[in-house]
């Protein structure tokens, strides 16, 4: 384990602290990728002091903005070179109506397109025939995610978190069979409702979201559990393009899990971004 190197993004707080806390008790070199660079900080100097791992860093991410993602993936490159783990935890769920920096709607623009852009932009240090592993965090909320092309930019909170997490769960079936020859696999984790502030709005029905959602909360170690045996157990090595709910795998039902959709979805996130060249495209 102490020659693997992994990025956790939105490991500041909540499901991404919980997980970046246990790789560095494992002994691998965690880069915490966060938006908030002072929370990370204090974050970070907490689990080096807990796992006396001084392996463990903190690199500016800001998934909304394609020059923050570009300017990351440069600095990992001159600073590390090589990746074995992308866990791609970090997300929003917002009722904000601004565009992002890149003119995307913000739900959509972070969960989706900047985990797209990050993903292609750090395939090549995976190295070839290794045990590499990219886990993408989903929520069950994705089977109320249908979407249209058209339409990318006019969802908004709480239907557009949805499409953002369906999305996601199509980009990751997709690349697991685009990657099935590179020994990388990619698999989708629904880690349960856990009790972080993403559930809330400051808005004045955030009481009727805690009531309504207390009865199934559960914390962020037991969250992060089904992330962490993804990324270093021997069983896990084997599965790819898979969905699991908490520690268990889940069949993905037929109508979420087009062939078609997902090759649609690659295409159309290619061209969003066509402007940003896609290092490490696999074809």
């Amino acid at each position: 384990m102490k020659d693997k190197i992994a990025i956790v993004t939105g490991a500041n707080r909540g499901i991404g602290r919980e997980t970046a806390l246990c790789l560095a008790k494992a002994g691998m070199t965690v880069v915490m990728a966060c938006r908030n660079f002072e929370s990370a900080r204090v974050a970070c100097e907490e689990i080096t002091s807990l796992t006396n791992n001084p392996d463990v860093a903190v690199m500016k991410l800001d998934l909304s903005s394609r020059d923050s993602i570009r300017n990351f993936v440069e600095d990992f490159k001159n600073r590390y070179g090589k990746l074995n783990i992308l866990i791609n935890n970090a997300g929003v769920c917002t009722m904000d109506r601004k565009r992002t920096v890149d003119n995307f709607e913000p739900n959509i623009g972070t969960n989706y397109v900047g985990t797209f852009l990050l993903t292609m932009q750090l395939l090549p240090f995976f190295e070839k025939g290794t045990d590499d592993r990219i886990i993408n965090l989903i929520s069950n909320i994705y089977k109320i995610g249908w979407f249209r092309f058209n339409r990318m930019n006019g969802y908004r909170w709480f239907r557009a978190y949805a499409v953002s997490k369906y999305m996601v769960l199509l980009f990751t079936l997709e690349l697991a069979e685009r990657l099935r020859d590179r020994g990388i696999s990619v698999n989708a984790v629904h880690p349960g409702i856990v009790r972080t502030s993403i559930m809330y709005t400051h808005r004045w029905f955030d009481l009727i979201i805690k009531i309504i959602l207390t009865p199934f909360f559960i914390d962020a170690a037991e969250g992060a559990r089904q992330i962490i045996h993804l990324a270093n157990s021997e069983e896990a090595r084997q599965i790819s393009g898979a969905c699991f709910h908490k520690t268990r795998r889940k069949k993905i039902p037929r109508p979420y899990n087009s062939p078609k959709l997902r090759a649609a979805l690659w295409e159309y996130s290619s061209s969003l971004l066509k402007n940003q060249p896609i290092k490490g495209t696999v074809s």
